[in-house]
């Protein structure tokens, strides 16, 4: 009796955790942050590359616009989503989406920039 009530407990526990899994990526969150992950590696990857041709004058502007670039986009995002505490879901996956399209966006702006030198 006791082994059965065990089984059923853990097929419970199994089951709710398997549920949630399922509910938090049914929201397209989870897909939305990994592709806003992968961009901002990206951008990343060519800012770095960028920086390294730069002399340190030059280098000390990209770093500066580039810590300008961050705050305007998250500043941005959080203009264009909706209010703090405000949209559940849908709030959080406007804003990264938002920071998503706009770090491809200065990422493509770098790349030109990095193929002009």
């Amino acid at each position: 009796m006791k082994k059965i009530f065990l089984i059923l407990l853990m097929f419970f526990f199994f089951s709710s955790f398997v549920n949630a899994q399922k509910t938090v990526d049914a929201t397209g969150e989870t897909e939305i942050y990994l592709a806003y992950e992968k961009a901002d590696k990206e951008l990343n990857k060519v800012y770095n590359q960028f920086k390294k041709k730069l002399g340190s004058k030059d280098q000390t502007n990209l770093i500066n616009s580039q810590k300008d670039w961050l705050k305007f986009r998250d500043s941005n995002c959080k203009f264009k989503s909706y209010p703090e505490g405000e949209g559940g879901v849908t709030a959080n996956k406007m804003y990264a989406d938002c920071r998503m399209q706009l770090t491809i966006s200065r990422t493509n702006e770098l790349k030109s920039l990095l193929n002009g030198f």
